[in-house]
């Protein structure tokens, strides 16, 4: 807590970089809940110890959209019930699954060699709801383009905290995909669990 304390006050004049590290604490403390023991670290993010398996977590936090603006001034707006919402590529020339993708690509780099790593993304923006599976699909499909790029390689799954989710048999706002072409190979017990994680 000292080290995720002092990179607080070290970034304390960057706005940005307060709420990436805030969204780092609101992950720890999700798997904390689902009785993991967690270790705050400078790169990646998170090192998460969890059925007797040890992986690691690099977090983003994604900012609320223009085109959240745009479809919340459509909703007000609208006389019936059904509003058309709009896709950010209008606005941003980049679909959000391509942007997720983009990121998870970007951060390379700090992805553990050996080990499973993850990317989670907390999300300020409706956008990101249902978009986790494609931008996974999406990652997969840019490293087949480059097979020799091996640190591509080390991130297993992509996991998105929504700002709203379903309650249909109880609230989720999370969703989890796998990347299918990781090494070193899935644990398929761990991968279950990560299914199950629900509220973020």
């Amino acid at each position: 807590m000292d080290f995720y304390e002092r990179k607080l006050r070290q970034n304390a004049g960057n706005a940005d970089q307060v709420r990436n590290h805030l969204s780092e604490a609101k992950v720890a403390l999700m798997f904390i809940e689902y009785q993991a023991t967690v270790t705050m670290r400078d790169s990646p993010d998170l090192m998460i110890q969890w059925l007797g398996e040890t992986f690691y977590a690099e977090v983003k936090y994604f900012k609320r959209k223009r085109q959240d603006d745009l479809d919340d001034e459509a909703m007000r707006r609208s006389p019936g019930e059904f509003v058309k919402v709009g896709d950010v590529s209008d606005t941003e020339k980049r679909s959000v699954q391509d942007q997720i993708s983009d990121v998870a690509r970007r951060k390379k780099r700090v992805y553990v060699e050996g080990a499973m790593n993850l990317l989670v993304i907390d999300s300020g923006s409706d956008s990101l709801q249902l978009m986790t599976e494609t931008g996974a699909r999406i990652y997969d499909d840019e490293l087949r383009k480059t097979p020799e790029d091996m640190a591509l390689r080390r991130l297993h799954g992509i996991m998105t905290i929504n700002t709203w989710g379903a309650v249909r048999g109880g609230f989720r706002n999370v969703e989890f995909a796998i990347q299918h072409h990781s090494l070193p190979p899935l644990n398929w017990q761990l991968v279950e669990a990560l299914k199950e994680v629900a509220r973020g």
